[in-house]
């Protein structure tokens, strides 16, 4: 600490040094220490315990924020403020880490999602965002990119697509949620969480007005988890949208029974459809804020022209 300190005040005496005018006499020193080597080492010695004794008194007063200072920002700091809800200290701890290592690719990614959620914040989805909300999803995209160019992640690449299904750039959404996708598929780590990009990939094709690949994709992946019940309500909406309101509600009808039929034939029990699930899943405000506009005005539609007496018994063929 006396030797860090001694360099901060040696690095604050040469910056208020040239405030101290003497009329050229250290001018003089200088050209005389040249002229006269064997006099250099005693007359610089003499100049810098002449500056340390003269600015000692302000150096201190400017090094001791320094020895003090607060830590600078670490991964664990800026995901804690972030799981405490406070994005603006966490977007201020993430940008100081990608300004220290523009190679961190986890800085990258937790500050793109910050972007993301705040520019969210001052959007609706569906309507194209202006001023800041579009300000910050722009933000967001570029850092996720810097962070998806850096590491091949899953979770980076459907937050990369969420930023830009923000923004209404529905190709370029889909086309990360489909590298989301592949990302997770090839990896036994994050091959869970493969529904995500999925779902969001199937939205984004009805955005894109091709309902058919929507069902297909929904399908795909009811048969890869069928224990998404999210992505029976999604069928729900497609099938219905196609004019298959049979096959709406036989998609929905999965929600509100106990077992779900694996594409092995097992029946799961735990955990899968049910009264609570039905319940939930009977408004739009279970999804409102996650699906696309169209998406959600589907399924809204679709639950309108329901009886809400109508229970249509769980079809157990492999979806």
């Amino acid at each position: 600490m006396r030797a860090m300190t001694l360099r901060c005040i040696l690095a604050v005496t040469a910056a208020l040094a040239p405030h101290h005018h003497d009329n050229g006499r250290t001018a003089r020193r200088l050209i005389t220490a040249e002229a006269s080597p064997g006099k250099a080492p005693r007359a610089a010695d003499s100049d810098r315990r002449g500056a340390l004794h003269r600015f000692a008194a302000g150096a201190t007063a400017v090094v001791a924020p320094r020895a003090y200072a607060k830590p600078p920002p670490t991964l664990q700091g800026a995901y804690a403020s972030f799981n405490a809800g406070k994005y603006d200290e966490a977007l201020t701890a993430f940008e100081a880490l990608t300004t220290a290592d523009d190679n961190d690719a986890t800085a990258w990614e937790g500050k793109g999602t910050v972007e993301l959620i705040l520019g969210s914040q001052k959007a609706t989805l569906g309507v194209e965002p202006t001023g800041t909300a579009k300000e910050l999803c722009e933000r967001a995209v570029a850092s996720l990119q810097r962070s998806a160019s850096l590491s091949d992640d899953a979770l980076t690449l459907n937050n990369l697509g969420n930023a830009q299904a923000v923004l209404l750039r529905w190709s370029d959404a889909a086309e990360s949620y489909q590298k989301s996708l592949d990302a997770a598929l090839a990896s036994k780590r994050d091959r869970g969480l493969a529904s995500i990009p999925a779902s969001n990939r199937a939205q984004v094709a009805i955005e894109l007005g091709d309902l058919k690949d929507a069902a297909r994709r929904t399908e795909n992946l009811l048969r890869r988890d069928p224990n998404f019940v999210d992505g029976r309500a999604l069928l729900a909406a497609i099938r219905y949208k196609l004019g298959d309101a049979n096959g709406a509600e036989e998609s929905y009808a999965q929600l509100c029974v106990p077992g779900v039929k694996s594409q092995r034939g097992a029946v799961f029990t735990d955990g899968i459809g049910g009264s609570d699930w039905c319940e939930l899943y009977a408004s739009t405000d279970v999804v409102r804020g996650r699906w696309t506009p169209t998406t959600i005005g589907a399924y809204e539609a679709f639950l309108k022209s329901r009886d809400p007496r109508a229970r249509v018994a769980a079809n157990t063929r492999d979806l």
